[in-house]
């Protein structure tokens, strides 16, 4: 017979947003900004009120920046 899971484990692999008792995604679910675990509904920085969101919009702004700036045309001078 299969050991019987603890109370513990059972809440471990759980949405961590309030209210919420939906079963956490195993990849995609991970906030890489508040390092906690996320059900489907909730795993954007913006559908849990991410604490750390300032920092998210930053890289989110140089990366796309970077990339902006990367495919820049120049006209050539004639």
């Amino acid at each position: 017979m299969p050991p019987t899971p603890t109370k513990k484990s059972f809440l471990s692999n759980r949405c961590k947003q309030k209210d919420c008792s939906d079963r956490a995604v195993k990849i995609v679910g991970f906030c890489r900004y508040c390092r906690k675990e996320f059900c489907g509904k909730h795993r954007l920085p913006e559908a849990h009120s991410c604490p750390d969101m300032q920092n998210c919009r930053d890289d989110a702004t140089k990366k796309l920046t970077e990339r902006l700036m990367s495919e820049k045309c120049v006209a050539s001078k004639v």
